[in-house]
């Protein structure tokens, strides 16, 4: 039969509540494990366990978003867009990537490619915005 817990032995409760305390300073342990490995935590209060785990995973969502943000730029298609001179004398040519597309740093081979088809490169600029790079040629044709 049910008994309310003010009528459960004074015996078990106390054990009951020291298996409760073992319990969470082992999980607090463990806790300290994993987000201090150098083990400066051992002999750390609970709260600063908790204070530096929160530190811990705050650190680890701020280093996901700026990895997701850096998987974003990556997966970005390049962008090529050719404009021609009202006159058709010169021609701008603008190209967007992803910082990381390697294929694009090696402009000479750009340079190249409109040399032999005829262009004469007048000028070229670059420039790193956020996670993407603006790469500008204007060529007289």
């Amino acid at each position: 039969m049910w008994q309310p817990e003010s009528s459960v032995p004074k015996p078990d409760r106390h054990v009951k509540e020291k298996n409760r305390r073992q319990k969470m300073k082992g999980l607090y342990q463990q806790l300290a494990a994993v987000v201090s490995p150098e083990n400066s935590l051992e002999k750390s209060s609970n709260l600063d366990v908790l204070d530096h785990a929160t530190n811990c995973i705050k650190q680890l969502e701020k280093n996901v978003s700026e990895l997701k943000a850096k998987k974003d730029s990556l997966q970005l298609s390049v962008e090529i867009a050719v404009k021609e001179s009202e006159s058709g004398e010169t021609l701008e040519i603008n190209i967007v990537c992803g910082s990381d597309k390697k294929k694009l740093m090696k402009m000479h081979k750009i340079f190249q490619i409109l040399e032999e088809g005829g262009a004469e490169v007048v000028s070229a600029t670059n420039s790193t915005v956020d996670l993407k790079i603006y790469h500008t040629i204007l060529c007289k044709v």
